[in-house]
């Protein structure tokens, strides 16, 4: 019994390392805003028949920057993008357990100018 118990301990500790950040995954990229800036997903965990999987996506032009947008489940979250001009708005939307429909639960923004003169790469 003892034995058990520290395998198990030993097990949990060493255990899985991966996190929303990862990007060994990769999944897709998804050309938008015209095809000018991309959307890189990596699925961090693959829920298989037991449910959706966890993906991280990751907002870039490939040249200037590369910005985290977050990390949702499929099928009861997403992230979503739409481009106004030089604007490049971020929508993150869950599903509602009333209505059963996606709905957005935070809105941010950026800009396309500023984001290539940062040269932020996460």
């Amino acid at each position: 019994m003892i034995r058990f118990a520290i395998c198990l301990i030993a097990f949990l500790f060493s255990g899985c390392t991966l996190t929303d950040r990862d990007k060994s995954g990769y999944h897709e990229t998804t050309r938008v805003c015209d095809g000018a800036l991309l959307v890189d997903s990596y699925t961090i965990v693959g829920g298989g028949a037991l449910g959706g999987d966890r993906v991280s996506d990751y907002l870039t032009d490939s040249v200037n920057f590369r910005i985290y947008l977050g990390t949702y489940i499929t099928g009861n979250e997403a992230i979503s993008i739409e481009c106004k001009g030089d604007s490049v708005h971020i929508y993150r939307s869950k599903m509602s357990d009333q209505t059963h429909q996606l709905e957005i639960t935070k809105t941010w923004g950026y800009s396309d100018a500023e984001l290539k003169k940062s040269r932020r790469f996460e």
